[in-house]
């Protein structure tokens, strides 16, 4: 596609397929599994490689694969074509789900995930639906919100009690 600035210039812009928002950056999905975010990127949740704020879309670091993307509040996450899923940006509950609490300027996998077919990323939690139906979550905990009976967070995916044949899901605050 391509768009026209005031100016009159013009700008080669991908098809994007989906938008999400987080509280001040925004991703787009495109048709050809690539990803770009804009906005606030103090936190890194551009995940471009830079802490540098952006007023106009930035690929993100080594995505070529993605197939579906949700913003959290500082951070995102994307499922490729494998079923993995890869996330970015601040990461202090462990919404990224590699295990640590380091926040990434770029795409980080998520631990034991390979069968994610949804995905919806909360404040500070994150939740993927798996082929089976099983749902997994992980991150921030302090109000039950990983759905593990427990209210102790956590850096990788736990799975939600009692569920097993989810078809959507969406994380809130």
């Amino acid at each position: 596609a391509i768009g026209n600035y005031d100016d009159g210039t013009q700008q080669v812009m991908a098809q994007a397929k989906q938008v999400s928002a987080g509280e001040l950056h925004t991703c787009a999905l495109n048709a050809d599994g690539t990803v770009q975010c804009w906005g606030d990127n103090s936190i890194s949740q551009l995940g471009n490689g830079t802490a540098i704020s952006s007023w106009t879309p930035a690929p993100v670091s080594g995505l070529s694969t993605a197939v579906a993307i949700s913003a959290g509040r500082w951070h995102t996450c994307a499922i490729l074509t494998d079923g993995t899923v890869r996330c970015w940006g601040d990461n202090r509950y462990g919404q990224l789900g590699n295990g640590t609490t380091l926040n990434s300027l770029t795409p980080v996998p998520v631990s034991g995930l390979s069968t994610a077919v949804a995905l919806s990323a909360g404040a500070y939690h994150t939740c993927a639906i798996l082929t089976d139906g099983a749902v997994r979550c992980w991150g921030d905990n302090r109000s039950g919100q990983l759905g593990n009976g427990t209210n102790i967070n956590s850096s990788t995916p736990v799975p939600v009690s009692g569920l097993s044949t989810a078809v959507a899901l969406s994380a809130g605050a």
